[in-house]
């Protein structure tokens, strides 16, 4: 369909957003609802197996896809990162932001990042942001979205939603205060949510595959819901933010939001997630946590984790995160990760006649009757929960009836040395065996195939397939090591 093109020009540039025909835009909201409507619907009684959920996913996924085909001239603004860098540092200057060793520098594919400029030692202070350079919740409520905020009960619940609301609101605005750093994010992700559906598709056999699907519909149906409520409101005409809400416009603040956020302490509350400028440009590597909250002075301080040399990568540890976490949040994957975990969902049916012991049992030791539970890398690959939940699934009555009623006893069964007994120890070591042969089959391809073509690889299928060489070490490290327990 035609789009009409009615935005200011300087310097022969558009700079407003182009102006959808009434035919295109009546033909959007169509779309708009369709997608809405498909991603709020009931679930049925019985749970979907996965090539009903694949299903859904593809016909959500065209249906945005068309949506996106209507909106691909209405662009956000556009700015070049690296003439952005002046301007940012003198704002942070502005603002109070303490950055000390380090400057910006491009690092490939990892994106932009912080080298040193001098030698650096562990423990020194490089990076003092204080409250007021930051993108709050609170500073949301402030911006002319507040009085949605205030009201909305998706708002007022999702944090992360407002923030990203309020980025993208403040993004367009040309006036907004926060232009010199909003313009230095990156224009775009490597979260799943930029993803082909090929490229999904190649996440086959992973538990990354059901979250990435959940994902993509969630902000689907986020987008379709302020979609609606955008071209509504009355008092929205005004916004900034209504001419340029689009589906790549909410994906790309999404994804600022999921990469960058943090929680920062309130008084008399939870805490607040925030943006952080300056510290948001460390990249991560595996090491301890070097950053922490004053409270007292309301700042965030950032120390140096180990010791860095003049024109090393300045590098902060993000955390215990496994690689489903950082490929779905994050958009990258770190191979050897010693946080790294695969879950293997289990439950305990309720047509078992012995459900109701086995929960109660499960619930004394804060386990859920059904769940995830985590293969974990090395040697010893069976965690704890999983390790108690397959025993505790594997016990008849008599085995239940000798740990139900003594609790300091039963959290033995989280331990490899207990004593449960050659029957229940024997079917526990069949089932994890079973269920893991199941798990590595369930991938169309193998690690030594994987691994292979790895080098070769670039962008969102290297992300891809370095998670699923992460995933079979794990299953490969777990076979090993059930193999050598089986009965023989």
């Amino acid at each position: 369909m035609g789009k009409k093109r009615n935005a200011k020009k300087s310097g022969g540039k558009v700079t407003g957003p182009v102006k959808l025909l009434p035919q295109t835009r009546t033909e959007l909201s169509a779309l708009v609802d369709e997608v809405f409507k498909r991603c709020t619907k009931v679930p049925s009684a019985t749970a979907p197996n996965a090539a009903q959920d694949w299903a859904e996913y593809t016909e959500i996924f065209q249906l945005v896809q068309n949506i996106q085909n209507l909106e691909k001239d209405v662009l956000l603004p556009s700015y070049s990162r690296q003439e952005q860098i002046p301007a940012f540092m003198s704002w942070l200057k502005e603002k109070g932001v303490k950055v000390n060793g380090v400057e910006i520098g491009d690092f490939g594919m990892q994106g932009f990042g912080l080298r040193t400029n001098e030698d650096l030692q562990q423990g020194v202070e490089v990076i003092n942001v204080p409250l007021e350079a930051m993108m709050t919740e609170d500073t949301a409520r402030k911006s002319y979205l507040g009085p949605l905020i205030e009201r909305d009960p998706i708002l007022q619940h999702m944090g992360n939603v407002s923030l990203a609301l309020h980025v993208l609101g403040e993004f367009v605005n040309p006036q907004s205060p926060w232009q010199p750093y909003l313009r230095i994010l990156p224009p775009s992700y490597s979260t799943t949510l930029y993803f082909s559906q090929e490229e999904i598709l190649g996440l086959k056999g992973s538990p990354a595959l059901e979250e990435a699907v959940r994902q993509f519909r969630n902000i689907a149906r986020q987008y379709s819901y302020f979609y609606r409520i955008l071209h509504s409101l009355p008092e929205a005409r005004s916004w900034p933010i209504k001419d340029y809400f689009t589906f790549d416009a909410y994906r790309w603040a999404v994804s600022t939001i999921m990469t960058r956020q943090n929680r920062v302490p309130t008084k008399g509350a939870s805490g607040q997630l925030a943006l952080i400028p300056a510290w948001d440009m460390c990249n991560h590597e595996q090491g301890i946590y070097s950053t922490d909250y004053d409270e007292e002075k309301n700042c965030c301080v950032c120390l140096a984790q180990k010791d860095f040399k003049k024109g090393d990568q300045f590098t902060i540890y993000y955390g215990k995160r496994h690689n489903v976490e950082l490929f779905l949040h994050n958009g990258f994957v770190e191979i050897g990760n010693e946080n790294d975990s695969l879950a293997i969902k289990l439950g305990v049916s309720k047509n078992d006649p012995l459900h109701d012991e086995k929960v109660a049992l499960l619930t004394s030791l804060g386990l859920p009757s059904s769940g995830s539970f985590m293969l974990i890398p090395g040697l010893h690959p069976i965690s704890p929960g999983l390790l108690a939940f397959t025993r505790i699934f594997c016990m008849d009555k008599g085995s239940l009836d000798k740990w139900k009623d003594d609790g300091e006893k039963a959290k033995g069964l989280l331990h490899e040395d207990c004593d449960v007994g050659t029957t229940v120890q024997d079917k526990t070591w069949r089932f994890l065996h079973t269920r893991v042969s199941l798990l590595v089959r369930a991938y169309p391809t193998t690690l030594e195939e994987d691994q292979a073509a790895l080098p070769a690889l670039k962008g969102n299928e290297a992300i891809v397939r370095s998670l699923l060489v992460c995933e079979k070490m794990i299953l490969k490290d777990a076979m090993t090591y059930l193999s050598s327990l089986l009965p023989k």
